[in-house]
């Protein structure tokens, strides 16, 4: 696949959240989050990996708990943006 060619940006990923409010915005955010793991999600992985000369990751068991700490704070910055997203919604209306 050439490079560039059907990747997702940021800037899709929060149309992708406003389209999802604008159509309901009531929608939780975890419901949202994991939507948008479906949306970002790949249909053939393993190709994804190999063919970009990426490997799978092990995660040392002695940095798990960095690694579910910085997760954590990933998602808790998407919430956060999910939120700002559907305040302004509620405000322009």
């Amino acid at each position: 696949m050439p490079e560039g060619k059907n990747k997702i940006t940021k800037q899709d990923i929060l149309r992708k959240i406003e389209a999802m409010l604008k159509e309901n915005i009531n929608l939780d955010a975890k419901l949202i989050f994991a939507k948008l793991e479906k949306f970002l999600g790949s249909d053939d992985k393993v190709y994804n990996f190999t063919s970009g000369g990426i490997g799978y990751v092990q995660i040392d068991e002695k940095r798990q708990a960095e690694y579910l700490e910085w997760e954590k704070g990933i998602k808790q910055e998407w919430f956060a943006i999910i939120e700002e997203i559907r305040d302004s919604i509620k405000k322009t209306k």
